[in-house]
């Protein structure tokens, strides 16, 4: 009888409490806090104004830092340590030394793409870490900083003295002073050598054969001295930019991220719980993701969706609330912005939630009553 007893008084203050011991995750609509200091943090209804208003407020997605830093017009190459040189003075082959010879080419990164030629081994002078280049005549000469046509102007100046109105070609044959690296979500990921062809964002893509598909060009990241830019490459145009005109120097880093790296979580009565990664061009709105994780028609309370947003930095945790009950209400979601690590909770119908309570109190009350039957056999 004490058994019987116990059991009895466990189901009635389970049914007394309120359904306080349904299974599963809840959350409190705003009309059910008691104080508004006791959850610690307001619930916000997502309306037409609320959604106006975070439009006009969000800041520009495509630089964490100012991205117009790095627009700069092209300008010329310019030689530097470890390059190599072809120079040839017309009528005079002696100049030409063909045991100088360096390995340039796909192997080495130092041949402009565009060239298409295998690594091979080509004459030429190589400039040393001086900065200087040795030529019959002039000795040592300095050329690094110089463009083509400025190195080409001192070295016939220089050789005038030994020949009469020297011809001179010069040019540079291997690239290989100024380098990129291009990492991520990419087919050809590596050190992409600067050449003749100005290296912008849209060139270091390209030598690096274009991103995965599971690579997120709306969060690509270029790396300077410390400083980090974020790039949204398919929506600069919305800011009057495009990729060719940020440019790339010696030293850079071009990450392109995997889009599974930014993600919303979908919870509740979802037939899809679990992250949900953002589309390829960087967006995803509350209705896409509910739509895509397919609210269950069955358990699902479409008036109690809400969206949790996580702290960061100065920003303090926030909570919205969405009744999505009504095509209007969808049409607002659908201009609604998501950002990465949010959640979204979508409720239970009340009837689940019962049907859940007495499954769980009917199964105490078994589960009570074969143990006092057991005991009454012992």
């Amino acid at each position: 009888m004490r058994i019987r007893f116990t059991a009895c008084a466990i189901a009635a203050a389970a049914a007394l409490s309120g359904c306080a011991i349904a299974p599963g995750m809840r959350v409190d609509t705003p009309h059910q806090d008691s104080a508004p200091g006791q959850q610690g943090v307001a619930v916000t209804e997502i309306t037409p104004e609320l959604v106006s208003r975070i439009g006009s407020d969000a800041p520009p997605i495509e630089a964490s830092d100012d991205a117009s830093a790095l627009v700069a017009a092209p300008q010329p190459y310019r030689i530097g340590a470890a390059d190599v040189l072809s120079v040839i003075v017309w009528d005079h082959p002696e100049l030409v030394v063909p045991n100088l010879t360096y390995d340039v080419g796909a192997t080495s990164g130092a041949l402009p793409v565009s060239v298409g030629l295998a690594s091979q081994s080509v004459p030429g002078f190589a400039v040393g870490h001086d900065g200087t280049i040795q030529f019959p005549y002039v000795h040592r000469l300095r050329v690094a900083g110089l463009t083509e046509t400025e190195a080409q102007t001192l070295l016939i100046g220089q050789l005038k003295p030994f020949i009469r109105d020297p011809q001179i070609s010069l040019r540079v044959v291997g690239f290989r002073s100024k380098k990129v690296y291009v990492n991520g979500e990419v087919h050809a990921p590596g050190l992409k050598p600067i050449t003749d062809v100005p290296m912008t964002l849209a060139q270091a893509l390209h030598v690096a054969d274009g991103a995965l598909s599971t690579g997120d060009l709306s969060r690509v990241t270029v790396t300077r001295k410390g400083k980090r830019y974020r790039i949204d490459v398919p929506h600069l145009s919305e800011h009057g930019l495009d990729a060719t005109q940020i440019k790339l120097v010696d030293g850079d880093e071009v990450r392109v991220p995997p889009a599974t790296d930014y993600s919303v979580f979908m919870m509740g009565e979802v037939q899809k719980a679990g992250p949900l990664p953002f589309h390829s061009d960087g967006r995803l709105t509350l209705a896409q993701a509910l739509g895509e994780a397919a609210a269950n028609p069955a358990t699902s309370n479409p008036a109690q969706v809400f969206l949790v947003r996580p702290a960061s930095g100065k920003e303090a945790m926030q909570v919205f609330h969405l009744n999505a009950q009504t095509p209007l209400t969808l049409a607002i979601a659908q201009q609604f912005p998501l950002q990465p690590n949010d959640i979204v909770y979508v409720d239970a119908a009340g009837v689940v939630r019962w049907n859940r309570v007495i499954s769980q109190l009917t199964g105490s009350a078994s589960a009570a009553y074969a143990v006092e039957r057991a005991a009454l056999g012992n």
